[in-house]
């Protein structure tokens, strides 16, 4: 008796502090959004389908929905998963401002590990290609293929005059005090002028901007995206974060680019064919830029569909 009454306490007690995905956080992906307590933040993330898993891990300026369109081809296959990584609405931000891609990528491998998944395929663009190759490091026997888009790996970037040009919002963010009121000044008009310089093909990208803008004027949120250029500022000084960056991944690995991209140097991708050890692909993209899987769905499906 006692014990059917502590079971009866338990599940009430359950379904009173379970709380639903509410409509207007179901309304940011056409696709389910679920939500996990994962390293002390409350984590979201949409996912459809099923199969062998894969995780789509977002950069800047941007939202996990970027890969809606994709998901909806991939989920016939696959089993997707699209995390808002941290500090990305509506998942938490963290309250020591730590972005480290090494602990994202830890908080990516524990959304697989709650769910069961003991093998994933990793795909991430910008910031989340960063969290992409930390995974690659951290989680070599967990990862079956993975694919990078718009960043090179670290070994391959170095800095020179044509990098520090297309790569100068480094600069403009590491200001802590003044990147912020930067950043939203006259309604974010620098996100859309990011956004307008590195994909200068992607003329549809108002609606997509107007979302994240509205998101980023959320409290908090502006200071969260920009943490992950503060944490890797403070990181890059560190010894072991560069040793840890040398590595190189030793799954099979494919490397997308836009050769319109304007944050980067694509001599720098065709680096990677030399620097790499492992199965390696490199499709640079003739007129797509920096959100390549943005500008041609098509394109960027196939090619993971024929990669995995």
């Amino acid at each position: 008796m006692r014990f059917l009454l502590a079971f009866f306490i338990l599940f009430v007690g359950l379904n009173l502090f379970s709380q639903p995905i509410s409509d207007e956080i179901q309304s940011l992906s056409k696709h389910l959004i679920e939500r996990s307590t994962i390293n002390s933040l409350d984590y979201y993330y949409i996912e459809e389908g099923v199969g062998e898993t894969i995780f789509l891990l977002h950069g800047f300026p941007d939202m996990a929905n970027t890969w809606d369109e994709s998901i909806d081809e991939l989920s016939k296959k696959y089993h997707c998963v699209a995390p808002f990584l941290r500090g990305y609405y509506p998942t938490g931000i963290p309250s020591d401002g730590n972005y480290d891609p090494r602990l994202i990528a830890d908080d990516v491998n524990k959304i697989a590990e709650e769910m069961g998944i003991k093998n994933y395929y990793v795909i991430g663009q910008d910031w989340g290609a960063s969290v992409a190759y930390s995974m690659f490091n951290l989680f070599p026997d967990k990862i079956i293929k993975g694919v990078t888009i718009a960043v090179p790996h670290p070994t391959c970037i170095k800095a020179n005059p044509a990098l520090l040009i297309k790569a100068r919002h480094f600069l403009k963010f590491a200001n802590e005090k003044k990147a912020v009121s930067y950043t939203k000044k006259n309604n974010f008009r620098y996100i859309d002028k990011l956004i307008e310089r590195w994909s200068p093909g992607w003329t549809h990208y108002k609606s997509t901007s107007n979302l994240i803008k509205e998101k980023f004027a959320m409290e908090g949120r502006t200071e969260a995206a920009l943490g992950y250029y503060w944490s890797f500022n403070k990181l890059r000084k560190d010894k072991s974060f560069s040793e840890f960056n040398s590595q190189i991944p030793q799954m099979p690995m494919l490397t997308l680019v836009g050769k319109e991209d304007g944050a980067l140097v694509i001599g720098q991708f065709k680096k990677m064919k030399q620097k790499m050890n492992t199965d390696f692909e490199l499709m640079i993209h003739e007129t797509a830029g920096h959100f390549l899987h943005r500008e041609d769905v098509d394109y960027f499906v196939k090619a993971v569909l024929d990669f995995f």
